[in-house]
């Protein structure tokens, strides 16, 4: 039967490179006559110079006896397996122990194959060929993993070079993101407008890392050029729900709280689309929240969306918390959620002993008994101070 190598493109012309390791010469003989026409073959006497081998070149496939003086097989394959530029080199165990246990023995250990002698040529050619096939096939995978790594990382650069905007300002307010991966998922905005208004959105895209993070840098644009123009908070929110509505699939969509502080009128206007109620304090107790008032923003176009935005009084003292659902959505082992009742007493406590925003973090993370946040986390704090 004729056996055909069947080679990844990305691989080069030459035949796969098999090491033979066998101390009866005889064997050897054998198994070179059998194999040299179809691939590259390197036949040595026994387990250290099988060692030496590998180290000078790695091949493709060895074939391993087990009893051989000094290192035995098993201990071979061990050391290939430990090592990592061996460890994925498919070892095919060729033997005269016929024990399961021993069969059971080389596969435990990492051998990919176990072959009994006498062996049946077809047979040994058909599992030869199997396990080179799969190997290349591993390497191809590896290779493609790297290269979209890579793409990934460059694209999460550029989208995070171009979140990183120098117009943000920090005026009176502090931030809290805790991303599930290197590119989030949630937005904090901030502008001061000539007018003496601050604008500020925190938004919580839909999943997570790098698809959820996409659009950031639109909807940044957006809201620096319109809001550092004076435009209202009305026409910043449709201008940016129109680009959504229109550019985004239909399950892709921004659950966003956009807060314009009236710093003359001492207001505060909330428009919430599908995030966790915002909740102001003065120095005593809670004095309103801002609960949702319609659907996260790119869902629905403008001309079908009407809303009424909640305005609420914001003096000197006062405090806004305002946080997307990673925080209160995290689970325990019992599959209890943290929820809005533990997130308000933790804001309660950091707006009255003056704490830092990093201990709803710190209580959210013992909730869930240190296990991985499944979503984006950000907590934003603005204070009213003149």
């Amino acid at each position: 039967m004729e056996y055909k190598m069947l080679l990844p493109n990305i691989l080069s012309s030459k035949p796969p490179y098999i090491l033979v390791v066998d101390d009866e010469q005889m064997n050897r003989f054998v198994l070179e006559d059998i194999i040299e026409d179809r691939y590259e073959l390197v036949a040595v006497a026994n387990g250290q110079a099988c060692l030496d081998s590998v180290e000078q070149r790695v091949p493709d496939l060895i074939l391993l006896d087990i009893n051989m003086p000094g290192i035995s097989g098993y201990d071979v394959c061990t050391i290939l397996k430990s090592k990592p530029q061996t460890n994925n080199v498919p070892i095919i165990f060729l033997t005269a122990m016929m024990k399961a246990e021993d069969e059971k023995k080389g596969l435990h250990i990492g051998a990919v194959d176990y072959i009994t002698k006498p062996f049946t040529e077809s047979i040994l050619l058909a599992r030869i060929k199997t396990h080179i096939e799969l190997n290349f096939t591993r390497k191809m995978l590896e290779r493609s993993n790297q290269l979209l790594r890579q793409e990934r990382d460059y694209i999460e650069q550029i989208i995070g070079s171009m979140r990183q905007d120098e117009r943000f300002d920090t005026s009176n307010l502090q931030t809290l993101i805790s991303p599930l991966e290197k590119s989030s998922g949630d937005i904090v905005l901030s502008a001061c407008t000539e007018n003496n208004h601050q604008h500020i959105l925190i938004g919580d895209f839909t999943g997570h890392g790098l698809n959820a993070a996409i659009a950031g840098p639109l909807i940044s644009s957006l809201f620096y050029t319109r809001a550092q123009g004076n435009s209202s908070a009305r026409d910043v929110l449709q201008l940016i729900n129109d680009e959504l509505f229109q550019k985004l699939p239909t399950q892709c969509f921004l659950a966003a709280t956009y807060v314009d502080w009236d710093k003359s009128s001492e207001v505060i206007t909330i428009w919430n689309f599908g995030m966790p109620a915002s909740i102001i304090y003065n120095q005593k107790e809670m004095i309103g929240r801002g609960d949702s008032i319609g659907v996260a923003l790119g869902i629905v176009a403008c001309c079908d969306y009407d809303v009424t935005p909640i305005t609420l009084p914001f003096r000197q003292g006062d405090k806004l918390y305002c946080y997307t659902d990673g925080m209160d959505e995290v689970v325990n082992a019992n599959n209890e959620q943290f929820g809005e009742k533990r997130v308000l007493e933790t804001l309660q406590e950091i707006n009255y002993k003056a704490l830092p925003l990093e201990l709803l973090l710190e209580r959210v993370l013992t909730f869930s008994g240190g296990a991985e946040m499944k979503d984006d986390a950000t907590l934003i704090e603005l204070s009213c101070s003149y």
